[in-house]
């Protein structure tokens, strides 16, 4: 409804000439005082302002209360996504170095390139603190997670834990731990610090996750990207492109890099998305693009002739198979060949918390399935050798090797 404010504006003045006439007096005084604040206030348009912003608020309380915000579009997190990149970095640097060496020069480059880690660490976490972007977050707080799981062993090596989720670094206590041999502090800093499952390894993949939700280009995994720090890059054709290992090349695999790109969406996807009974058939056909896109990946993975990416899909299916009886719930079964199957019927039949059980929160088996589908990538574009260093049987005791940083090709 429209207001005329020159009407307005001559009704007020009125108004304000009767009071002004029959007040004097220092009672009087301060409610014509305020009186004439108010009527400067609706003059100049603050008021009006003011109104607006206070019933946006309360209109989004309510909403949030009642449990009926709408889905925003993507919101991008410039801070966040330069934070994440930066991580990716130094977190990277973490797994190249070697922590066997003791000596006073070599220290002194481990501590420095754990404090430049912490400092990274510590700006994403700020900026996810403040970030409206709820993958940002989530991502942010499993990283927090990871390392509270850990935080005695942290202590020993000089990293304590702030109120504000970041973390201080103490370098004396850092280099005395490095050159202490009798009772293993060292180690504990390569534990926490080099190879394949330790926390700057997580770090690598957090920091990935959280550049693709946050950044402006493309995602991370983009196949478009080029990547430096390996003797080859990605073919566009073909399963794999094979080298000589001999001569120090690498075995990529463009089909299992391309399908764990796809895979990973849909996770992300369904990881998104409000699962309920209200909505199963927006879940079923975001889970049958799912189990297309998982059978893709793990078909190509079976051909690949890169061990790295092998190994890793094994530990994918290895997830899959653990959730076999909750998969079954809602009618989705795990085949001989670790490839899944999905009855319609039986689906939509199901309860959707099982659904969602499978593929909401930090720990799920989702958020672990996207770990896998991140290292697939990593390895199926950045090569088998990666510094001549292969996974073990147990996928572990093999420090993450220099390579061109994902982030690095689209920054």
């Amino acid at each position: 409804m429209g207001i005329n404010l020159n009407g307005l504006n001559s009704g007020m003045a009125d108004t304000y000439s009767t009071l002004l006439g029959g007040m004097s007096g220092g009672d009087n005084a301060g409610g014509v005082s305020s009186l004439l604040g108010d009527y400067a206030a609706i003059k100049n348009g603050s008021y009006g302002k003011m109104m607006k912003s206070y019933y946006a608020k309360l209109e989004k309380q309510e909403a949030e209360e009642s449990g009926e915000v709408k889905k925003a579009g993507k919101i991008k997190d410039s801070a966040s996504a330069s934070a994440a990149a930066s991580l990716y970095k130094s977190a990277s640097a973490l797994g190249s170095l070697n922590y066997d060496d003791r000596s006073e020069e070599n220290i002194d480059k481990i501590t420095d390139s754990v404090s430049a880690f912490i400092k990274d660490y510590n700006s994403l976490m700020k900026s996810a603190a403040k970030s409206d972007n709820t993958t940002v977050q989530k991502q942010a707080e499993s990283l927090y997670n990871s390392y509270y799981s850990n935080y005695k062993l942290f202590s020993k090596v000089g990293i304590t834990l702030n109120s504000d989720k970041t973390l201080s670094f103490d370098e004396d206590s850092m280099k005395k731990a490095l050159a202490d041999t009798e009772h293993g502090k060292g180690g504990t800093v390569k534990t926490l610090f080099g190879g394949i499952g330790s926390f700057a390894d997580k770090a690598v993949n957090k920091a990935s996750q959280i550049y693709r939700a946050a950044g402006d280009g493309e995602s991370v995994t983009s196949s478009k990207a080029k990547y430096a720090g390996t003797s080859s890059s990605t073919s566009t054709s073909g399963t794999s492109s094979t080298k000589d290992k001999d001569k120090n090349k690498t075995v990529t695999d463009a089909s299992s890099a391309a399908a764990a790109d796809t895979l990973y969406k849909s996770i992300e996807k369904l990881g998104a998305m409000n699962i309920g009974n209200d909505n199963k058939d927006e879940v079923y056909k975001a889970f049958s693009s799912f189990v297309e896109d998982y059978n893709a990946l793990i078909k190509n993975t079976d051909k690949s002739a890169n061990s790295n990416v092998v190994n890793q899909a094994g530990y994918l299916k290895s997830i899959i198979s653990n959730n076999k009886s909750a998969f079954s719930r809602f009618g989705v079964t795990v085949n001989s060949d670790k490839t899944l199957s999905i009855d319609e019927k039986k689906f939509k039949d199901a309860d959707m918390s099982g659904v969602k059980n499978l593929f909401a929160g930090a720990y799920s088996a989702a958020e672990k399935m996207t770990d896998r589908v991140n290292q697939i990538y990593r390895y199926a574009t950045q090569g088998d050798t990666l510094n001549k260093q292969t996974y073990n049987n147990g996928g572990s005791g093999v420090n993450v090797p220099t390579m061109g940083s994902m982030v690095d090709a689209i920054l």
